[in-house]
């Protein structure tokens, strides 16, 4: 059987060198496209957000692999692929309680409420006062007037109403607040007046005085019983409202499509649109309908075309997501749901396919991407300048492998909260690419037909030796 080694190991070399043709780091030169990436001037370094439009995603490997940041002499600088984020503001409200208020009753009835807030526990401006109270049914009238640096009594904002109607609706204020533009500094000394701290509510019963004469009745009189009680407060917060920045991943935002085409299948019982996108990232389609009450079945599928180096027809069709797309608006019940949910993808094509049974078909008007926007984000040093470098620009070798950087300051900021400057694409210039000329032997084992001839010889020629040497044994015994 030693015989038969070599031409053993002559197939296991052969096997190995197909592993020639495998995934490879995109170099800066065969990238064909550059853009400039605007940044606004800075001290140090900074963090920079770079969002990735369709003519970046129109060019680019799935995955986005062949995307890189080079500086003015041409390096790569480190960088990372994220969902891209939005900052939104939104406002926050928040409160401490009002510490050791002092009450002093005056003679009409009114109540006054003075407390004080020390400006090194609470260092902000406030923007109202909360005055909680367990009362149902009210309604009462508050001032609120504010101690100034010459010892006088400043009005903060107008009379305010404070009222619980639960009786009619559960609606209830027991907010004081003034304007912005009416702030006070941190701290200070408060009064808080109360008019008149009763309320009236009368008694769902009522008093009756009768006079008889004997056992008839001469007069009757009817009295309504008002029970009077005070305003009682639990307790007075302080509040202040901030603008905090909320960052959150930009996804399901509509993409731009580049066009649809709606065919009837009449045979088939079912119309087919044809969808043809950028090659952004998609995550749904959704259908713009003129119909009213219908629910189909739907299915959007991956055509063979969308399929690199696939002939059509090949292979039957993918499916990359179903649901059943239906508008029901009748009588008051309204429901609605046309969008179909696939996977991320970045087909060029897609084909939406309706199954109508009976019914005629619907009317479509329009299909809707929907899907998740990317940025690359890297740190940029002042008087630098940057570029974009993408596009594939020789795919003979295989598909591009992600490039593998240094980026723990990157995540070490966002991860802090880092909110990065927003850097702006400049116009796209395309570079000559020479072909990548690889070895011979390279080439030479790239080739399908001649590593799948040699690799069925050798497995003829492996298994008549096996063959032969059975029955040399054979002969043997």
């Amino acid at each position: 059987m030693t015989g038969h080694f070599p031409r053993l190991r002559l197939l296991v070399v052969v096997l190995a060198a197909v592993g020639l043709h495998h995934v490879h780091a995109a170099p800066i030169d065969q990238l064909r496209y550059r853009r400039p990436i605007a940044v606004e001037a800075s001290a140090g370094e900074e963090l920079v957000a770079v969002g990735l439009d369709a003519e970046v995603a129109a060019v680019t490997e799935t995955g986005f692999t062949d995307l890189r940041v080079i500086d003015g002499a041409g390096h790569e600088v480190s960088r990372i692929l994220r969902r891209a984020s939005v900052v939104k503001m939104r406002s926050v409200r928040r409160s401490f309680p009002a510490q050791q208020p002092r009450l002093k009753p005056l003679p009409g009835g009114g109540l006054e409420i003075e407390l004080t807030i020390d400006p090194e526990k609470h260092p902000v401006s406030i923007d109202g006062f909360r005055i909680e109270t367990p009362l149902r049914n009210f309604e009462q009238a508050v001032q609120v007037q504010r101690l100034d640096e010459a010892g006088a009594w400043k009005p903060i904002g107008d009379d305010t109403l404070l009222f619980d109607y639960s009786q009619y609706m559960d609606t209830r204020q027991l907010d004081v607040s003034w304007p912005k533009a009416q702030r006070a500094p941190a701290g200070g000394t408060w009064r808080i007046t109360v008019d008149e701290p009763t309320i009236e509510q009368q008694s769902t019963l009522s008093e009756v005085v009768r006079t008889l004469e004997g056992s008839a009745e001469t007069s009757r009189k009817e009295k309504t019983i008002v029970e009077r009680q005070p305003f009682r407060i639990d307790s007075i917060q302080a509040w202040h409202v901030d603008d905090a920045a909320e960052v959150k991943a930009a996804d399901g935002l509509e993409m731009p499509i580049a066009a649809f085409r709606v065919e009837e299948e009449p045979k088939e019982k079912r119309t087919r649109v044809r969808v043809a996108s950028d090659r952004q990232p998609i995550t749904a389609l959704r259908l713009s309908v003129a119909d009213r009450n219908f629910g189909r079945p739907a299915r959007v599928e991956a055509p063979q075309q969308a399929t690199r180096n696939r002939e059509v027809g090949a292979r039957p069709p993918q499916i990359l997501g179903a649901a059943r797309v239906h508008r029901i608006d009748l009588r008051g019940i309204s429901s609605e749901a046309l969008a179909i949910t696939i996977p991320e993808s970045r087909y060029a094509d897609y084909e939406i396919v309706i199954d109508n049974a009976d019914s005629p078909p619907l009317d479509i008007t329009g299909v809707t991407a929907v899907g998740p926007a990317y940025e690359v984000v890297f740190l940029a040093r002042p008087g630098k300048a940057y570029r974009l470098a993408y596009g594939a620009g020789s795919t003979e070798d295989g598909p591009f492998a992600a490039p593998q950087y240094d980026t723990v300051a990157i995540d070490a900021a966002l991860t802090a909260g880092k909110v990065p400057l927003e850097g702006a694409l400049g116009a796209a210039d395309e570079v000559a690419v020479e072909p990548v000329e690889r070895p011979w032997l390279a080439r030479l084992f790239g080739n399908p037909w001649l590593i799948g001839g040699t690799i069925l010889f050798l497995a003829v020629l492996l298994g008549f030796s096996l063959f032969a040497a059975a029955k040399r044994l054979d002969t043997k015994e």
